[in-house]
């Protein structure tokens, strides 16, 4: 249906215009330095003052990796996706069958016994879409990442063994990336209020805060830090602390590579954990809201 419906309203995705902006508004279109300042933006736009990695030694518990979980993991994968630079797709796992399913078994419980992460399991490619015709400067560049099946696999089954305790955890209030809930959730609840307050002639003043770039500024330590305040297993903790400390990553034009560079911020774009990490991250500026001044619903503000 969708497909249908672009193709008669015409639209049509955008183009790169095939130059970029530097950052003292030169115009580059030498594609070696296209790349060059493609690396530059990444660099600074994830740069953070972040502490060491230390690999964690007093917390060793977590069960071993099922190949029921693998199994499950990868039926809920959708299938057509771009790889990373292992270029091992979920659809070649499936041809193996059972064998297939047994290797990464096998691979993924080293990966989690031991807390190390294959340097291509933790490298991501990035590929930059303008978000409207003509976009010379990074900053108008939508960015999708491609990252390891394997790594996809591995993280899917953290998140279902982490779930439950992160979901008690998410206020009634957030509507975003929370099961059954969305925006017209929270449209809703916003005209009911106003409504109410209306009817008893009340002054509403709503404050809306944009988060620019939000999902690349979250801060790494935050979110160890509220993971370990939920004693979830050490095996899982340290495998999310080390694919966000070593995770590296590079932009690629037209099948070429900028030097890869180091993300210090930001949940990573891509991986099914970004969303729960994302919530219980957010979670922190909702519980510093509890004390101030707002409309009361059956007792609570």
């Amino acid at each position: 249906m969708y497909r249908n419906i672009e193709d008669i309203t015409g639209k049509r995705a955008f183009l790169s215009t095939g130059c970029i902006k530097a950052m003292n508004g030169d115009i580059i279109i030498d594609k070696e330095k296209i790349l060059e300042r493609w690396a530059e933006y990444i660099r600074e736009l994830f740069k953070d003052d972040r502490k060491d990695h230390n690999i964690m030694k007093n917390n060793f518990a977590g069960p071993p990796i099922m190949k029921e979980e693998v199994e499950t993991a990868i039926k809920k994968m959708k299938h057509g996706k771009a790889t990373g630079l292992d270029n091992i797709s979920v659809e070649l796992i499936e041809a193996l069958e059972d064998f297939g399913i047994g290797k990464v078994t096998h691979l993924l419980n080293e990966i989690y016994d031991t807390g190390q992460i294959p340097t291509d399991l933790s490298k991501s490619i990035f590929i930059a879409l303008p978000k409207k015709p003509g976009a010379t400067e990074c900053e108008l560049h939508r960015t999708i990442s491609l990252m390891s099946h394997i790594t996809k696999i591995l993280l899917k089954i953290i998140m279902l063994r982490i779930r439950n305790k992160i979901k008690p955890e998410i206020a009634e209030e957030q509507c975003g990336f929370v099961e059954d809930k969305g925006t017209s959730n929270a449209i809703y609840i916003l005209r009911t209020l106003i409504e109410r307050a209306l009817k008893v002639q009340k002054d509403v003043y709503l404050c809306f805060i944009d988060y620019t770039k939000a999902f690349d500024r979250v801060r790494h330590d935050e979110i160890i830090t509220r993971l370990k305040q939920l004693n979830i297993d050490g095996k899982n903790l340290r495998i999310i602390k080390t694919m966000y400390w070593e995770q590296t990553a590079a932009m690629r034009i037209e099948n070429k590579t900028s030097t890869f560079q180091d993300i210090k911020r930001g949940v990573r774009q891509g991986c099914v954990l970004s969303p729960d990490l994302f919530s219980l991250y957010n979670e922190i500026i909702m519980r510093n809201l509890e004390n101030h001044p707002g409309i009361k619903v059956g007792g609570r503000t």
